[in-house]
């Protein structure tokens, strides 16, 4: 969709196709307010926060600045671990979304396995408030528990075990933060931020996450461009893992790895 398909279906509350399908007229508060979002949008804020809500496996989940904008390369992520739990739906599952930001993971695993429990933690205050108007708008709260904590002491002093643990880390490294896209620049550093080389955060939750992880458990990271031999390192160094299997993004280039626990 274009920029203004996009802030008019925000404004009207419509689909796509209404706008062509039946008369559009603006009041004038709604002419101004779509005239703000077009200042913005050239100021380079995201469609994204303009709007106030991105869709993420056909789920609407709110946005906006303090919070990471979902992207396909996550949607991919969520689709394969589906693959491999959706098999036995009816089985309760434990889920563990690490660095939920927005919710977007946890909402759409609960969503899609309607006997799973999914634990979404974040440290920042800010994504959380999101996440939980996310589960509720979706209607999956009583199933997602968002916990404020930093991640690397919850994978370490926690002793509860799950069935899988998901998490698209902060993976840019740093020396390349302000060489990203103005827009993406907008979104909050800490979400972006992998440290000197992208990888710090999976240094941790690699090995942290096997020994949370049940037997025949899985591990689904999503990471940045050239990761792969790196991140097949560290899983070389954890474990013993059962099987790892990386995949490809819609782009045809690495972007999303699994392991299963022995």
């Amino acid at each position: 969709m274009t920029d203004d398909e996009l802030f008019l279906t925000a404004l009207l509350d419509c689909q796509r196709t209404e706008l062509y399908t039946r008369p559009v007229t603006l009041s004038p508060q709604q002419q101004e307010r779509l005239d703000a979002m077009r200042r913005r949008r050239q100021a380079g804020e995201p469609v994204q926060y303009i709007c106030g809500f991105t869709e993420f496996m056909g789920l609407r989940i709110d946005v906006g600045p303090g919070v990471l904008i979902p992207r396909p390369e996550t949607e991919g992520l969520v689709e394969r671990v589906l693959l491999e739990m959706g098999r036995e739906m009816r089985v309760p599952r434990r889920i563990l979304d690490v660095g939920t930001g927005s919710g977007c993971i946890a909402i759409a695993m609960a969503r899609m396995l309607e006997s799973a429990h999914v634990v979404g933690i974040d440290v920042s205050p800010d994504a959380l408030i999101f996440a939980r108007r996310n589960a509720e708008k979706n209607r999956v709260e009583r199933r997602v528990s968002f916990v404020e904590r930093d991640v690397f002491w919850y994978l370490e002093e926690g002793i509860e075990a799950f069935d899988a643990i998901i998490s698209n880390p902060p993976y840019v490294p740093a020396c390349a933060l302000a060489h990203l896209p103005l827009e993406v620049r907008r979104e909050p550093v800490s979400a972006l931020d992998g440290g000197p080389d992208g990888l710090h955060f999976y240094r941790y939750i690699i090995p942290a996450a096997w020994r949370r992880i049940s037997p025949g458990g899985i591990l689904a990271l999503e990471f940045g461009d050239g990761q792969e031999k790196e991140i097949e390192n560290l899983f070389a160094q954890t474990g013993p893992w059962d099987r790892i299997r990386f995949e490809k993004d819609l782009a045809g280039r690495e972007r999303t790895v699994l392991a299963w626990k022995k």
